[in-house]
């Protein structure tokens, strides 16, 4: 392959943390839109590091009078305003092939959570606003490998494991951590026609999570798929579409979960994105920035996510 394209995708997979499907507290791993970056499906053959940047500030609600478990509270019309700055560290292996490429990353996602909601305390409801600012769980790439199907098309395949590594505290509705474990494999795919500057790339990851057990409360297994369509230019820019679809397989399980009927949503999101490439010699400067509104949203948080990022192969 002639161009060395960054493994963007592993920089805001791991960034996401506020929101998702239904699951405890109407967050899960990914917000959507964010999953899917350029040449998703591409780990470059050039071996070495690449240093991300990302940024994403969500700002959404659950209205309606609808309850959310959030901890060990039960609450109502939830608030909430998010941000992400996610340092990511990838390294791309020396394999010396023509077919197969693998890397690894390290996330480390500094998070700012700003919540206010009604919650009920026996018979009575009330007002409550807090908020966090702190590292946010950990998340790590053991591996993500790439087949090159050929110059234009590839394969991807990863794992995404989050740790519960940020502060927790159950009665507290904000909080630093989902306080389970995350293990997420992913498919990706990529197609580019090159003599027309465009891309089509793909990816749909499966989330498994485990029981936290400050409130005996297991999330249910959910499904992201998440494209995009970019058009790119002579001058480095390019100009395309994002589309996302969070889905929950199964009911989350547990006493409050039950009293909720299983608490299983989904969510739609669709917006704009915007990129920039620029070489240095053989290095790579890679920057993003995009617009993802949320709809057709059920049982979680319902807002729009705004992102941006930067990536540096050296």
């Amino acid at each position: 392959m002639k161009r060395k394209h960054l493994l963007s995708a592993l920089a805001l997979t791991v960034a996401c943390a506020s929101q998702a499907h239904a699951v405890e507290g109407g967050i899960g791993r990914p917000v959507s839109g964010t999953a899917i970056n350029p040449f998703a499906g591409v780990v470059p053959p050039a071996p070495g590091f690449i240093f991300s940047v990302g940024e994403i500030y969500y700002t959404a609600d659950i209205g309606g009078n609808r309850p959310t478990p959030i901890g060990a509270n039960l609450a109502l019309n939830l608030d909430t305003d998010i941000s992400f700055t996610n340092l990511t560290l990838t390294y791309i292996w020396d394999t010396h092939s023509d077919c197969w490429n693998f890397a690894s990353a390290l996330a480390l996602p500094l998070a700012y959570v700003d919540i206010e909601a009604n919650v009920s305390v026996g018979p009575r409801v009330g007002t409550r606003s807090e908020d966090e600012f702190g590292l946010f769980d950990i998340a790590f790439v053991p591996i993500q490998a790439s087949y090159h199907i050929s110059k234009t098309s590839h394969l991807g395949f990863g794992l995404t494991i989050w740790a519960p590594t940020g502060d927790y505290d159950s009665s507290d509705l904000a909080n630093l951590s989902l306080n389970n474990w995350t293990f997420i494999p992913s498919i990706s795919y990529t197609k580019l026609w090159m003599e027309r500057g465009l891309e089509f790339s793909a990816v749909w990851g499966v989330q498994f999570y485990t029981e936290n057990h400050d409130t005996d409360y297991q999330n249910g297994i959910v499904s992201d798929l998440e494209a995009t369509v970019i058009q790119r230019f002579p001058n480095g820019m390019g100009i395309g579409l994002v589309g996302s679809w969070i889905d929950q397989f199964t009911d989350d399980d547990g006493k409050t979960a039950d009293t909720l009927n299983g608490f299983s949503g989904r969510a739609f999101g669709i917006g704009p994105i915007l990129t920039y490439t620029k070489k240095f010699g053989d290095s790579q400067l890679d920057l993003s920035a995009r617009w993802i509104h949320e709809f057709e949203v059920e049982k979680r948080f319902d807002g729009d996510v705004f992102s941006l990022s930067a990536g540096y192969k050296f």
